[in-house]
């Protein structure tokens, strides 16, 4: 999804909401590396044969913990665009408004 620098000039009070999801979708992501990272890990485990019960469980603690930060984050992620989306909605109908008023 492309920002509009325009209409986020527009609207400078979104401009918190678009921060702070941009914020959230790197976080996610970055939770995401460290899960696939320690997926990665147990499977080379498992193919040089050095498998050990604490690599599944270290393995089965990252990804319980990356799974819940994805969670929260993808719900504050969209949280926050549902309020970018909120203001600039109420921003435009009052400007559409405005202008058909003083058009007649």
């Amino acid at each position: 999804m492309m920002i509009n620098k325009r209409l986020i000039g527009e609207v400078a009070g979104s401009r918190r909401y678009v921060a702070a999801n941009v914020a959230f979708q790197w976080v996610l992501l970055a939770a995401n590396i460290a899960l696939m990272g320690a997926i990665a890990q147990l499977l080379q485990a498992l193919y040089e044969g050095s498998m050990g019960g604490g690599r599944l469980t270290a393995t089965a603690v990252v990804a319980a913990a990356a799974l819940a930060v994805r969670f929260v984050c993808a719900i504050l992620s969209s949280r926050m665009s549902y309020l970018s989306c909120r203001a600039v909605k109420k921003l435009l109908r009052e400007k559409i408004f405005q202008k058909l008023l003083r058009l007649g």
